[in-house]
């Protein structure tokens, strides 16, 4: 993250503007500092209140500024591929995982003995990590009233890998540097843990009971920024004619980046929530003796012709955890 590129060439071309991204800058410093200590305080209150082991895995704070006409989420998604990358084929410590070099080595053991779970949920993850950080910042995307808006939330991910994140932003109208236009500056600090208690509690149900709860926050931005848009332009229609188009623009352009993330959850979602109805529902009829269970009747359906291979998997891993309940 850093400045899009017409922010960088009005840097070069015009020393008051220099001032005033200068005085961004420490605003923004302030308030990475300030959402970085509700994380440790987040943290402190999930691992304190459930008795668990818990260890800083990696983590990292970034500030971004973008106009407008150059709005967009691909670098802040990029960079939430590029740490579930690294974290599936276990490459870390290293720089494509932020601040992983300053985890200790029994942390990284610890993750690493989880890899082929999160290596297995990969896609699910990163779908909800990019659906939950894209739809806080989308709302920057949007003209409003000078005001700052934070949001903190954290995610548990699998292989008792557990995601903190804070973001916070202020959308500025500044026709002194850019006509008819707005700058949106934002913040986003994140920071994951590895927990071997938290490891053996968060199961597949967890996982998808907690996508659940995210898809209905996802729902419920949508609703908000649909209710934004129809007051927004009202008071444009009334007032400034000339800033409909363009308000439309960013609002369509938020929905569909909110909507487009969502779907990608909601199609992970169905992947594991199909395997997982049909091992419930058929769990009487399974195969279950690799499991250490007789067969319920001679004719149990096997496992490897009810799925493919990563069904299986998952369907066995669901087995497991079923068995233990």
């Amino acid at each position: 993250m850093g400045k899009t590129a017409t922010i960088k060439d009005k840097e070069k071309q015009d020393a008051e503007f220099r001032s005033f991204m200068e005085k961004l800058g420490t605003e923004s410093k302030a308030d990475e500092d300030k959402l970085l200590a509700e994380i440790r305080t987040l943290v402190d209150e999930h691992y304190e209140s459930n008795g668990w082991d818990h260890a800083r895995l990696f983590g990292e704070r970034r500030s971004d500024y973008q106009n407008y006409s150059d709005w967009g989420l691909d670098r802040v998604n990029a960079i939430i591929k590029s740490i579930g990358d690294a974290l599936a084929a276990g490459d870390y410590p290293s720089s494509k995982v932020p601040g992983s070099d300053e985890a200790s080595k029994s942390t990284i053991e610890e993750a690493k003995k989880f890899k082929g779970i999160f290596a297995g949920d990969y896609s699910l993850i990163v779908a909800r990590v990019q659906a939950l950080i894209s739809g806080a910042l989308s709302q920057f995307s949007i003209r409003s009233e000078v005001t700052r808006k934070s949001e903190l939330r954290d995610l548990p991910l699998s292989g008792g890998l557990h995601l903190f994140f804070a973001s916070s932003g202020k959308v500025y109208k500044e026709n002194r540097f850019f006509s008819n236009q707005f700058i949106g500056a934002f913040q986003i600090v994140f920071e994951a843990y590895v927990s071997a208690d938290e490891a053996k509690y968060v199961g597949i149900q967890l996982i998808l009971a907690t996508t659940e709860q995210e898809l209905a926050i996802l729902n419920d931005l949508i609703i908000t920024i649909r209710q934004q848009q129809a007051t927004s332009l009202k008071e444009i229609l009334k007032n400034d004619i000339k800033d409909y188009q363009s308000t439309k623009a960013a609002y369509d352009l938020a929905l569909d980046d909110t909507k487009a993330d969502r779907d990608k959850v909601i199609e992970q979602y169905n992947k594991y929530k199909t395997v997982t109805d049909t091992v419930d529902r058929l769990f009487d009829e399974l195969d279950l003796t690799e499991f250490g269970v007789a067969a319920a009747a001679s004719e149990a359906l096997q496992i490897d012709h009810l799925f493919n291979p990563w069904e299986a998997a998952l369907a066995r891993r669901h087995i497991r955890e079923r068995l233990a309940a």
